[in-house]
This record gives structure tokens, C-alpha cells and sequence, in this order.
């Protein structure tokens, strides 16, 4: 989701076009079979911090017995890993091969997994809300975000982790904002977003970006909505304090679904095809991004946008309602990772799909 590769040429992929650098075989979305998958129930979240470290997380199981599901890249396929709790995980972020983060919930109460390189230990996340994003940068740092029905401008919180546990930062935010979105770069450079209803009869969208030292805030152009039928800012890719682009989508308010890209001087919204409400936001590997849009047929779908216009096209045909949940690409090569559930009345069989 934070990182950058070469972007040089264009290769046809399912049903357009997607932007990459070029592969040594013909590219395309495949399906990466793994012993890891093989379990009835969901395949949530996926994250590179590196080109070998990476980690899918998902569940199975019910509210009362829940089963944590890990998937760790190897270097070479997909390994299924222990989780020493019963949770349901919401997010994974990856900094490198000695630092990931898990967090989600229980029937009593928030959760969250540390790993050290070695073994993933249990590690308190504060009873502040429901936690909904994890994300971490190369150099260790990592933030997170939890909320009370934060998509409807709730109470939200934000947390940041010290190297032994997950602290309040004393984020200055404007009155009546909620953040549901973060991406992080380094300890230098933090990007949120969000909402924000500073007169209480209007919600605008809201940027904040930390440089180690100072926050600036930025309102976004534009209506949200109004309070308790407003969209939200749902996901935040920051190529460069130049480049940034934010998910919106619509919810129940009167609004477009819409990519909403900041230039470093002004912002401009980027309707989304037959206006898709997307569920997940990534980098393509340049200076673009591949958006999730909600499906509901027999293959994944994505949208790509590079700058300056929208790709769509598929993945491999499933057997059930396919859903990618998640997607991120992985640093050092010219592929991109989603993962995701397809599902039919008796199954939900996990997935992760590449494009190379």
C-alpha cells in the first residue's frame, strides 16, 4: 500500500490494460494455490513490508470460538503460522521480517499480535474502540486507528506503537473529526484521513500529514454529506507529499464514489467507473493505484487507475461469489498481491491472487 516500484510499460491483463513493469513471462492475475488456504472461512488483509516479508491474515471459526488464520510469505509460497490467541483479525501491517502487527477483536474484548521475527506474542491493544487499521513503514514505525462507527463520524481513536506497545500520540485533531484511514512512511511522514464537521451541518474530507515534528491539517473541497448520512474517506495511498490519493465512498450520502487526488497545491476528485464503491486501495507499483471495487460475481475485479484514466479487468473465474478483500504490492518486483473469499452457502474458500 506505501511502496513504489518501476513503472515502464503496459501489459494486457484480463479485461484491460494494467500499467507494470515488465515481468520476464506474460503477465496476468493468477491464482497462488497453498496448503496455508485450506480452511473454511475468510482472507481478510495482505501486507509486504519487503519483497520477501509479507503476511495474509483471515479467520475462521464464530463469535465464540473465533480462529485467527496467518499466512507468511517465504520467499518462495505461502506457510500457514500459529496465532497464540482466538481472535478475528481486522488488519496486518508488515515493516520488515522482524516487525508485523495484527489487531481485531474477541467476544471480550480488543486483540493484537506482535511478531518478532521469529513468533507472534500477544500484545495489548487499549479498550479505545473497534480496531480497524493497521499500517507500518520500513524503519519499524507503525500506527493504527480504532473507532465506534467511525464510517458515520463516530469517536475515534489513534494509537502508535513504541516498540514494546501501542500508545495514544496526542494527535492535535480538529473538533468533531474522525480519522479512518492512515498510511505510513516512516517515522517522518505519517498521512491520515477522514472527516471532519466543523459547523455541524456539513461534513468535508480531512488530510493530516506529520513530519516527525509538526502535523499539518488539510479540509478537503467539497461536500461529504451531513451528519448520520455523510461518506467517508476510506482508504489513503501517499506516493509523495506531491501525490497522494484517498478512497471515497459514498455511503448513504448524495455523492459520487470517487478517487480524490492531492497535487501539492490543490485537489481534485476522480469519479470512479459506473461510480464502484471501493473497498481497498493500493499502489500499482508507480505513481498510480488499483482500487477493489465491491463484486458479485465469479472473478475478482480491479480498477486501475495511472495517473490520467481508469483499466478494469479481472482475475481467474471461482467457484462462489468472489470477493478480494485486500491488496498491496510487493516491494522489489513488479507484482501486485490481493487477497480474498469466495464464497457460496456451504464455503468460504480463501484466495490470494498475483499479478507479474
Amino acid at each position: 500500500m506505501r511502496r513504489k516500484a518501476a513503472m515502464v510499460t503496459a501489459v494486457a491483463c484480463g479485461a484491460g490494460t494494467l500499467a507494470l513493469a515488465a515481468p520476464a513471462h506474460a503477465a496476468g492475475w493468477r491464482d497462488i494455490p497453498s496448503a496455508a488456504l485450506n480452511y473454511n472461512g475468510s482472507l481478510d488483509k495482505v501486507d509486504f513490508g519487503a519483497t520477501n516479508a509479507g503476511w495474509a491474515v483471515g479467520s475462521a471459526g464464530n463469535l465464540f470460538s473465533p480462529q485467527a488464520k496467518l499466512a507468511r510469505w517465504n520467499g518462495s509460497g505461502w506457510v500457514a503460522d500459529q496465532s497464540p490467541i482466538g481472535f478475528t483479525p481486522t488488519d496486518v501491517a508488515v515493516a520488515n521480517a522482524n516487525k508485523a502487527w495484527v489487531i481485531g477483536y474477541s467476544w471480550n474484548g480488543t486483540k493484537g499480535l506482535y511478531w518478532n521475527g521469529t513468533a507472534w506474542n500477544e500484545v495489548s491493544y487499549p479498550l479505545v474502540g473497534f480496531p480497524t487499521a493497521v499500517d507500518a513503514a520500513p524503519d519499524g514505525t507503525a500506527w493504527s486507528i480504532a473507532g465506534i462507527d467511525a464510517a458515520a463520524g463516530g469517536p475515534c481513536a489513534i494509537l502508535r506503537w513504541t516498540g514494546s506497545a501501542w500508545v495514544d500520540p496526542q494527535v492535535p485533531l480538529p473538533p468533531s473529526s474522525t480519522i479512518t484511514a492512515v498510511d505510513v512512511k516512516s517515522a517522518n511522514d505519517v498521512w491520515l484521513s477522514g472527516t471532519v464537521s466543523s459547523t455541524g451541518t456539513s461534513v468535508n474530507g480531512l488530510v493530516m500529514h506529520f513530519d516527525g515534528t509538526d502535523w499539518t491539517t488539510m479540509v478537503v473541497p467539497g461536500s461529504m454529506g451531513v451528519p448520520g448520512y455523510q461518506g467517508t474517506l476510506h482508504r489513503i495511498v501517499a506516493h509523495s507529499p506531491n501525490n497522494v490519493y484517498v478512497l471515497r465512498v459514498r455511503q448513504n450520502a448524495q455523492i459520487t464514489n470517487a478517487l480524490l487526488h492531492w497535487n501539492g497545491s490543490s485537489w481534485r476528485t476522480i469519479n470512479t467507473p459506473l461510480n464502484a464503491a471501493g473497498i481497498g486501495l493500493s499502489s500499482d507499483g508507480g505513481n498510480g493505484v488499483v482500487m477493489l471495487p465491491i463484486t458479485t460475481g465469479g472473478k475478482s475485479q480491479y480498477m486501475h487507475y495511472n495517473g490520467s484514466s481508469w483499466t478494469t479487468y479481472n482475475g481467474p473465474s471461482r467457484t462462489g461469489t468472489v470477493q478480494a478483500a485486500d491488496i498491496d504490492d510487493r516491494p522489489g518486483t513488479s507484482a501486485i498481491v490481493s487477497a480474498g473469499t469466495a464464497s457460496d452457502p456451504s464455503e468460504k474458500v480463501p484466495f490470494i491472487e498475483y499479478f507479474d
